[in-house]
């Protein structure tokens, strides 16, 4: 997968599972970090959870798997993928 078929699944799975504020910032003359930067609130830490495992499991589901995640003992997630 192309990087913006990763941020479309990601996204369409933060909508589904109703995800505040969802934001996608393309960031590829910014920085060598990464090309997107998809930002989304929960409205608890249960939701929070819930839409980090999503996104990791309809990413996974397409044979993407993430190279690096942070956050899972605190209220926020990061996933990252390459």
């Amino acid at each position: 997968m192309n990087p913006i078929d990763i941020v479309a699944v990601a996204v369409k799975a933060l909508d589904d599972k109703k995800a505040q504020n969802i934001q996608v910032f393309e960031i590829t003359d910014l920085t060598t970090l990464g090309d997107y930067l998809v930002i989304a609130n929960g409205g608890s830490s249960t939701q929070v959870r819930a839409l980090s495992d999503e996104v990791e499991y309809r990413l996974s589901r397409e044979g993407v798997e993430p190279d690096h995640i942070e956050g899972r003992a605190t209220n926020w997630y990061l996933l990252d993928y390459k």
